[in-house]
């Protein structure tokens, strides 16, 4: 049944994107059915070939030790603290305590000197590089927004557009949303690794799940946003796909001053959304909750409940079992109104219990992109200070953006699911 549901979902998505194509007529269906099949590839080569899972959980319990040595620079400035590891039980936080502002920021801060050291060495550009042209072949896309869609997967959603930055005052529109697409519809590095770090804590193993959400989305955006707005004029880049190698960089050490500098900004950003907007949930709840009781409501009116109502068919369609489609909806409600943090922190410590092995991996892949109301906004104002002349069409484009970037995750979840 859930098998059947998915087919549902995906209908769904690809009919929700067409409805609002600007231009139904000029959609490339060979584009889109070779993005389709290129993300059916990559889930069956991580959930059905052993050997491509075992890397991936090789690759998992690599992220675990990257959070291991990116405690021990956070011990120098927390490790005087004592904290609660478990019920009852203090601790020094270098022995095993969790904090959630204290670990993200050291996890974040290390994978950013990391990227900056490839990046420096021109490492991260061929990479992106070769997997940008494997795409371009595949698809047929322009070379400018197979490169952004691809380094979405590996670092920020505006270090990407750095990436293609001499293209971005002549891409086309469609191009110009393929890309933005692509950008939320991924997640950072980083971020990738504080999300396994914090299901590992909660004693899920999460990694290829977010591994296989991050390299499925690439694709998956380019096909909503050429479904959603096709190109219908002249790309520079169509067929080729040539990247900048040359380092921003003095010397290494420049690259891992600027990394670190740069994490402990993205972390600051974090930690400030979380504590802004759960505090501001907690408001709204309250109110809610008098709102309820005035009008004799016989449950307590929530932000959560109202979320579960409202993507309680987007869940179901997506081949969610019946007993975890509540619960998926409400984080699905979470992600894309709040932000993915606060969704995928509520689904690892159980605040909103997901129970079944496909519930688990349907809705982890579904929330692990940018896609919120505040990543738009970000994006707007990062990319347009590297393209100042392109700021109208990225205004215009933010919303089909976000609806792009939304269906996308939403797509790579429900085949991933199908072929659980």
């Amino acid at each position: 049944m859930g098998r059947f549901q998915g087919l549902i979902g995906i209908i769904l998505i690809l009919g929700l994107a067409y409805l609002v194509s600007n231009n139904k007529k000029k959609i490339n269906f060979r584009l889109v059915f070779s993005g389709i099949g290129l993300q059916v590839l990559i889930a069956l080569l991580i959930f059905k070939v052993g050997f491509v899972f075992r890397f991936f959980q090789g690759v998992g319990k690599a992220m675990g030790k990257l959070e291991d040595f990116a405690r021990q620079g956070a011990a120098f400035v927390y490790g005087g603290i004592a904290v609660e590891s478990k019920p009852g039980t203090i601790v020094n936080y270098l022995n095993g305590g969790f904090v959630f502002a204290f670990n993200i920021t050291a996890a974040i801060i290390l994978v950013c000197c990391l990227v900056a050291i490839l990046y420096h060495f021109g490492i991260m550009q061929r990479i992106v590089a070769v997997i940008a042209r494997a795409m371009n072949v595949i698809m047929r896309v322009s070379g400018a927004e197979a490169l952004s869609n691809v380094a979405s997967a590996f670092v920020g959603q505006i270090e990407a557009q750095v990436m293609i930055r001499p293209y971005l005052p002549y891409m086309t529109r469609s191009e110009l949303l393929a890309s933005m697409s692509g950008s939320l519809a991924c997640i950072a590095g980083g971020i990738l690794v504080v999300y396994s770090n914090m299901g590992a804590a909660a004693g899920l193993d999460l990694a290829p799940m977010l591994i296989t959400a991050s390299l499925m989305a690439a694709p998956g955006a380019l096909v909503i946003s050429k479904i959603v707005f096709p190109e219908t004029e002249e790309s520079q880049t169509m067929g080729k796909v040539k990247l900048e190698v040359k380092s921003q960089y003095v010397n290494v050490i420049d690259a891992i001053t600027h990394g670190a500098g740069d994490g402990f900004k993205i972390a600051m950003n974090v930690i400030a959304m979380i504590i802004g907007f759960i505090a501001l949930i907690a408001f709204l709840d309250w109110g809610l909750l008098k709102v309820g009781q005035l009008c004799h409501l016989p449950f307590d009116l929530s932000l959560n409940w109202i979320f579960g109502k409202i993507f309680y068919p987007v869940a179901w369609a997506m081949g969610v079992p019946n007993q975890d489609v509540n619960s998926v909806a409400t984080l699905l409600g979470q992600k894309l109104t709040i932000n993915e943090f606060i969704a995928f922190k509520n689904l690892t410590d159980k605040t909103i219990p997901v129970v079944s092995e496909r519930g688990l991996l349907i809705v982890s892949i579904a929330v692990c992109g940018f896609a919120n109301f505040s990543s738009v906004g970000m994006q707007i104002g990062g990319i347009g200070v590297l393209a100042p002349e392109r700021r109208a069409d990225l205004a215009s484009l933010g919303l089909k953006a976000l609806f792009c970037g939304t269906l996308a995750s939403y797509l790579s979840a429900t085949i991933a699911g199908i072929l659980i």
